[in-house]
C-alpha cells in the first residue's frame, strides 16, 4: 500500500512541477512551490504567481489547464474571475494562487505559509 501513497505523492509533486513550469512559460513573476501538505488537510502544494494584467492571468489559466489535462489530470476548479487581482485555481492535490502584484502583497501568502518548505522548481 505504501507503495501506491508514494506513486500518488509523485504524480502530485509532477503536476504542482508542471503548472508551476506553465506559469513561468506565460512569464509569471515570482513563481512558488509550497508543500503544505503537512500543514493542511485539503491539499498538498500552493502554486504561488503574480501576473500584471488581466488578460495575461486569462491566458494563464487556459494554459495551466491544458498543462494538468495534458499530464493526465482534470481541469482546475476557478474561484475568482480572471479580471479580478486573485485568482485561485483548485486542481485538488494542487491549488495555484494567481494575483496580480498589489494582491500579492497586500494578502502575503508567502508570509503566511512561511512555515511550508518551498519546492525547487525542476524543469522538464
Amino acid at each position: 500500500m505504501a507503495q501506491a501513497n508514494n506513486s500518488s505523492k509523485e504524480k502530485t509533486r509532477a503536476l504542482a512541477m508542471t503548472l508551476a513550469r506553465a506559469a513561468e512559460e506565460f512569464k509569471a513573476e515570482e513563481v512558488r512551490v509550497l508543500n503544505v501538505a503537512d500543514l493542511l488537510y485539503i491539499t498538498d502544494y500552493f502554486v504561488i504567481a503574480t501576473t500584471q494584467t488581466p488578460r495575461q492571468t486569462r491566458a494563464m489559466a487556459d494554459a495551466l489547464n491544458a498543462a494538468s489535462k495534458e499530464v493526465g489530470f482534470h481541469k482546475g476548479t476557478v474561484e475568482g474571475d480572471w479580471r479580478s487581482t486573485w485568482l485561485l485555481m483548485d486542481f485538488g492535490t494542487v491549488v495555484v494562487h494567481i494575483l496580480t502584484a498589489e494582491a500579492r502583497e497586500f494578502y502575503d501568502l508567502d508570509t503566511l505559509w512561511e512555515d511550508a518548505p518551498e519546492v525547487e522548481i525542476q524543469a522538464a
